[in-house]
């Protein structure tokens, strides 16, 4: 049993977690296109698919016209403030974060599937530079995320089908339209999540690529005796080297135009899940007896907490394997002779240094380890005020 597990490959099973993934995103009509394999050469492409992005819409629209007549009111009869907060806040995080989608879905839809198409061309790329062949998706960092990211998908979807029954039919209905637009309103962090990391996975591999095959080609043009090297290996090694700098330029351009595209919704979609966690927490520490599944809704929040690490994660991951290319010190290659290498890698580590990968919400701040440290630590000091609270007003 245990060599068998040895012999799986993590990559693959990543596919697989994306693969799920991307279905999931369907049922819930976020993702509204094809990834089909073209029959010429075997590689996948995004298509459009004009049906289902019109069910898409249509069932949203109905949703959200569903929650508004039924569920609206009902929020507006509640007496309990904190009750009545929490309740407004996940509506209108709901209905503003659908709203979102449906305006990616109908103005930026060619631009979504270019930018889908150059992540999938992206990756054929960066397989063609490396003489070993990989199948899947990512490494050992890319699959543990994915891992935790699944395992979030699942409880938050257990979660709100817990809610489902037993109800009557219109209740039902109106229950199913409110999980749909909840839940299709949070994929946009996890589409996020999924981006940011792809940005990551293939920086990852650009940068292994130069660390062991491009490092071990560059240095077989040193001659312990001075000698001239051959016209053709010469020839090889610079396409190489061409290659792997378009690839690189291609990455950061690629990331750049993912942010950009999706960097208001993903935005609007943290801050409703920040704010909204905050009262959940409140909620379950403080009322403790509203809640008869006490773990159910602290499962909730942690999975609140850990939907933010991961973006926050992947983000970290993307930025710090972009930069990982001015530390493999290929520029200190015994080429000496050539002083056009030296001049082109000059530019190409310039070139790093001026349009790097970076993600600034807003242009506000850069996300980083330390906006990480920054949000874990202000979490923990709101729970300490909370239980304090709690313990001088005899609540705990």
């Amino acid at each position: 049993m245990i060599e068998r597990l040895k012999k799986v490959s993590l990559p693959a099973l990543s596919a697989v977690i994306l693969f799920c993934s991307y279905h999931y995103g369907r049922v819930l009509g976020v993702i509204c296109f094809d990834i089909v394999q073209r029959t010429s050469d075997n590689s996948l492409v995004a298509r459009n698919k004009p049906e289902l992005k019109w069910l898409c819409l249509s069932f949203r629209l109905i949703s959200a016209t569903t929650v508004c007549c039924f569920c609206a009111p009902h929020v507006a009869d509640i007496e309990d403030p904190y009750e009545w907060l929490l309740q407004c806040l996940r509506l209108s995080a709901s209905l503003i974060c659908g709203t979102c989608i449906i305006v990616v879905q109908i103005c930026y839809e060619k631009e979504l599937l270019r930018l889908i198409n150059s992540f999938l061309r992206l990756f054929r790329r960066v397989r063609r530079l490396s003489s070993l062949k990989r199948i899947g998706f990512g490494g050992k960092r890319e699959f543990f995320l994915l891992v935790f990211k699944f395992i979030c998908l699942v409880y938050e979807l257990y979660c709100e089908l817990c809610q489902m029954w037993p109800l009557p039919l219109l209740s039902l209905f109106t229950m199913l339209c409110d999980i749909f637009l909840e839940i299709g309103s949070l994929m946009i962090i996890h589409i996020g999540f999924v981006g940011y990391l792809s940005v990551a996975a293939l920086y990852s591999e650009v940068n292994r690529f130069a660390r062991f095959e491009l490092r071990r080609q560059l240095r077989s043009l040193e001659r312990p005796a001075g000698g001239p090297v051959g016209r053709r290996q010469l020839r090889i090694v610079e396409y190489r080297v061409d290659e792997c700098i378009s690839v690189y330029d291609e990455i950061e351009r690629v990331g750049r135009t993912f942010h950009r595209l999706l960097e208001v919704p993903v935005l609007i979609t943290l801050l409703a899940k920040i704010f909204g966690t905050i009262i959940l927490s409140y909620e379950v520490i403080i009322r403790a007896e509203l809640y008869p599944r006490k773990v159910g809704m602290w499962g909730l929040v942690v999975k609140s907490f850990a939907d933010v690490i991961l973006l926050t994660l992947a983000v970290h991951e993307a930025v710090s394997s972009s930069r990982m290319m001015r530390r493999l010190g290929l520029e200190n290659c015994p080429i000496s002779d050539h002083k056009e290498w030296h001049v082109k890698w000059e530019m190409f580590l310039s070139r790093l240094n001026f349009f790097e990968f970076r993600v600034k919400p807003l242009g506000l701040f850069e996300v980083s380890n330390e906006v990480i440290l920054l949000f874990l630590s202000s979490m923990i000091t709101y729970f300490t005020y909370v239980v304090q609270y709690g313990i001088q007003t005899n609540r705990l």
